[in-house]
């Protein structure tokens, strides 16, 4: 296990730049602080998620915290605009990503940036006493006022189970003592709880290890640190897997895995991501079936599958016949 001198942890350590966006009212009252940690490519989808809580929580005060590793003018000049238009604070830090650099990345295309979840309590411990962590590919549903106002029970943090095989195979990988398994994609974090347990640094103690040792990233490091011991949400305040597996009563949707709301529409809660997307300063996504490029070819099963479900038997034969296409133009490169 890897040690650290208490002075490494130091903000200045690990932010190198803080740009802070401040539209909210003075009178402001019931603020509520949500955080993301982005490239700079998802802060488009972390901003629509911002604009998804804005939405549904109008009778709240909003603070939003964005760890990315950098970010564009243009995505800095979308974020003001997004506090501006809402009436809202939006901050954005810029990580100095050589802290984390000893953490372990299980697919080349992901990025240590998601490591930041992990560190954020430091950050925020002068500013809330408890906040929410949110992925970029989440969307909110509905008021979020049940959330924030859930008893924890003297535990740092609370999040979703994952499904029962995940639990089981994942647990099992890890040899977690109690059997349990959370998704760490939405947690609300008690930070004065956390910051006593000394969560971050105990994370940070799983640098280093074989990667051999994980599935995933973050979350294998958190539930490591937990076992079984954080508080888990009722069912329905999160729904994994997107809109598949949303029965329109989830306070929170979590696109986990491929299939996302920019991508494709096939689920109720892919078309309310589209309407957050259009009230956003970003660009406005249009397209209903995943674009034909060869990448997004296994967007093109899921939507044929989901037109067989639905009775479309030409639309199955259309997504069959873009899948091997494109599939074969991925494989060959072409």
């Amino acid at each position: 296990m890897k040690t650290f001198e208490p002075s490494f942890f130091d903000t200045q350590n690990f932010i190198s730049e803080k740009k802070e966006f401040n539209y909210l009212p003075a009178e402001s009252h019931n603020t509520c602080h949500v955080a993301f940690n982005v490239t700079d490519n998802f802060i488009m989808m972390a901003g629509v998620a911002c604009v998804s809580v804005l939405e549904n929580n109008k009778d709240m005060s909003f603070v939003f915290h964005i760890f990315t590793d950098g970010y564009s003018k243009d995505s800095q000049e979308k974020i003001n605009e997004l506090a501006k238009q809402w009436q809202c604070t939006c901050i954005l830090y810029q990580l100095n990503m050589t802290p984390f650099e000893d953490f372990h990345i299980k697919v080349a295309r992901f990025s240590r940036i998601t490591y930041a979840r992990i560190y954020m309590p430091k950050v925020l411990k002068g500013l809330t006493r408890r906040f929410l962590y949110m992925d970029a590919d989440t969307a909110c549903m509905t008021s979020l006022k049940e959330l924030f106002a859930l008893d924890l029970g003297g535990a740092p943090m609370a999040a979703i189970s994952e499904d029962p095989h995940s639990v089981e195979y994942r647990s099992a990988h890890l040899k977690l003592k109690s059997g349990k398994y959370f998704n760490d994609g939405v947690m609300l974090i008690d930070v004065e709880e956390w910051e006593r347990q000394h969560i971050t640094e105990q994370a940070f103690s799983y640098q280093c290890e074989p990667k051999q040792r994980f599935l995933g990233q973050s979350q294998d490091v958190l539930n490591l640190v937990f076992d079984g011991q954080n508080c888990f949400f009722p069912s329905y305040f999160v729904a994994l897997g997107g809109g598949e597996q949303d029965k329109e009563e989830s306070l929170i949707v979590h696109w986990t895995g491929r299939d996302k709301p920019w991508n494709m529409v096939l689920y109720e809660a892919d078309r309310k991501w589209r309407v957050y997307n259009a009230l956003s300063p970003w660009d406005t996504i249009t397209n209903i079936l995943p674009i034909k490029k060869p990448e997004n070819y296994h967007d093109f099963r899921l939507w044929g599958q989901y037109q067989q479900r639905h009775g479309n038997t030409w639309g199955h034969i259309v997504g069959l016949f873009w899948y091997s296409w494109l599939r074969m133009r991925y494989k060959l490169k072409i």
